[in-house]
């Protein structure tokens, strides 16, 4: 995102009912979402050197949808709510999570669990992130309870590089990062297929908005962010793929204000410039 810019991406995916026929169950578990902090709308309380990667595993966990309802509607209900982790699903968040860490500056990975409360399943994340940490020894790391992670996201965001976590805490942290960076207006976000199997999908993170349909009060950026991170994504390391998705970004650093078409445009002047 450049110097005086920042990134929170998440990455990760839960594909259930007819999404299974775009997307073969399993097949795009990444997805990167991005929130761009710089000094136009970055809140001031966050220090524009705050770059971070929120690595999300979103095949599993409780949304798999693993459970039931005994006595529904009844004085004596019991509700049960599963989450499903595997060894495969985990390690492979998880050195995805290590090789990026790897390719950046600070080379530092933290994991982001429950495990004093969660402790079959963050036993399995804690076991499988020392096993892979082995293969990394040039990367620094650190564990943080998810409740601690929410508190530094807020007072403390620049001391996170890439954080590793299970389908619900990604999902938190990162609509948390977006709250705190100058609101999810700003996410975007890619679906990825990082073995290139099968497709993947950009979009805002906010979804379609439907209650402020027609209203031209939408904000944009989100949108054209995600074009950005698709760019990076299908230039596969092209130089000239990844000057288009800078060039995207660069435009939509400085504020906008106006309608959704107004914002559009006023962006859209800037790439061409």
């Amino acid at each position: 995102m450049g110097a005086v810019a920042a990134a929170l991406r998440e990455r990760g995916l839960t594909v259930t009912g007819s999404d299974e026929n775009i997307f073969p169950p399993m097949s795009t578990f990444l997805e990167s979402r991005g929130v761009a902090l710089n000094n136009g709308y970055r809140p001031e309380n966050i220090p524009d050197n705050v770059d971070i990667v929120v690595i999300r595993e979103n095949t599993e966990g409780p949304h798999v949808g693993e459970g039931g309802v005994l006595r529904k509607g009844t004085p004596f209900e019991v509700a049960t709510q599963g989450s499903v982790n595997t060894r495969t699903g985990v390690e492979r968040c998880v050195r995805f999570a290590f090789d990026l860490a790897r390719s950046r500056a600070r080379k530092h990975l933290t994991l982001v669990h429950k495990t004093n409360v969660l402790i079959f399943a963050g036993d399995l994340w804690q076991r499988t992130f020392d096993d892979v940490a082995a293969d990394y020894a040039d990367v620094a790391t650190a564990y943080h309870h998810v409740d601690a992670a929410t508190i530094y996201f807020v007072e403390d965001p620049q001391r996170y590089d890439v954080i590793v976590t299970d389908n619900l805490f990604g999902d938190i942290l990162t609509d948390l990062g977006g709250a705190v960076s100058g609101g999810v207006g700003l996410a975007s976000s890619a679906n990825l297929n990082p073995a290139r199997t099968g497709p993947s999908l950009f979009e805002p993170v906010h979804g379609s908005a439907p209650d402020i349909a027609g209203t031209s009060r939408a904000n944009p950026i989100a949108a054209i962010l995600s074009a950005a991170l698709m760019l990076d994504y299908l230039g596969d390391g092209d130089p000239v793929e990844h000057a288009r998705a800078e060039r995207i970004r660069k435009a939509c650093i400085d504020p906008v204000s106006g309608s959704t078409r107004e914002v559009g445009a006023t962006i859209a002047a800037r790439v061409k410039d």
